[in-house]
């Protein structure tokens, strides 16, 4: 990877957005649409990938217009179809987002004016009110850390609940992922990472598993708030965030089969 002071404009490029999209939603139109107006709006090349899981039990959806589809069945999770869509992305800037309307693509704008300076920019879910306890909690490390080691805490700018907690417990001190949200699926990155940047992870573990390694890589990585309205019925993947957590703990991989048409296309 280049040094920080190196890193050249990218912000204005041409992107790939890459949308997970579930077998049972029925927000995935939708989103592409909304997707697509937005893009429409930046005045450049754009193109939308979608991943798209599949059901034995659920008829095949028909793809929306000017979408690129990679798809997988639920069981066997999305790992080959994530690299195959990451190595067929044709643009330098590649966006990931869920495709069920949780997100609004309006908010990539704020990823767009940081990734200029760093290798990946993950959005987190802004807001929420912490609980008395855990404002006091926050109020004695910060009073701690100010007598201690003469530094203020920053302040709390998302609070995502007791849910999860175990999850972002093992992203942080496991994997060494030091962000407020480790799990949020919405961000923007250089594609030239993924030439290193092997996907193992066919669950949720994957949006952990990016920042790990980018971070191992020595990419720089930053976070930037965006808005997020909870799904009104949740879907959730067949392979659980602790098999990939072992999986990856035990035998990370770097570099993969997509490195030749990433470079490729970085060499076009």
């Amino acid at each position: 990877m280049t040094e920080p002071g190196e890193r050249p404009a990218i912000a204005a490029s041409p992107i790939s957005v890459l949308l997970f999209a579930h077998a049972l939603s029925t927000e995935t139109d939708a989103s592409v649409q909304a997707w697509r107006q937005h893009l429409d709006t930046l005045k450049r090349d754009y193109e939308i990938i979608l991943i798209q899981e599949t059901r034995s039990e659920v008829p095949p959806a028909d793809a929306a217009p000017a979408t690129r589809v990679f798809t997988y069945e639920r069981t066997l999770g999305f790992r080959d179809a994530v690299n195959e869509a990451i190595g067929a992305a044709r643009h330098p800037l590649v966006a990931f987002c869920p495709a069920d309307r949780q997100y609004r693509p309006s908010d990539l704008n704020v990823l767009l004016q940081s990734i200029d300076k760093v290798d990946l920019v993950a959005g987190y879910r802004a807001g929420g009110q912490a609980p008395p306890w855990r404002v006091l909690l926050d109020t004695v490390m910060g009073l701690g850390s100010r007598l201690l080691i003469g530094l203020p805490l920053e302040p709390r700018v998302c609070w995502l609940g007791s849910a999860g907690w175990g999850r972002r417990w093992i992203a942080r001190w496991i994997f060494g992922v030091r962000v407020m949200d480790p799990e949020c699926p919405f961000r923007l990155a250089r594609r030239e990472i993924f030439q290193r940047l092997q996907v193992q992870s066919g669950g949720p573990f994957v949006q952990v598993e990016m920042l790990a390694k980018a971070n191992f890589l020595s990419c720089l990585l930053t976070e930037e708030p965006v808005t997020w309205t909870p799904p009104a019925d949740p879907q959730h993947d067949a392979i659980p965030f602790s098999q990939d957590a072992r999986l990856l703990f035990r035998s990370p991989e770097f570099g993969s089969s997509q490195n030749h048409a990433i470079q490729n296309h970085l060499d076009s």
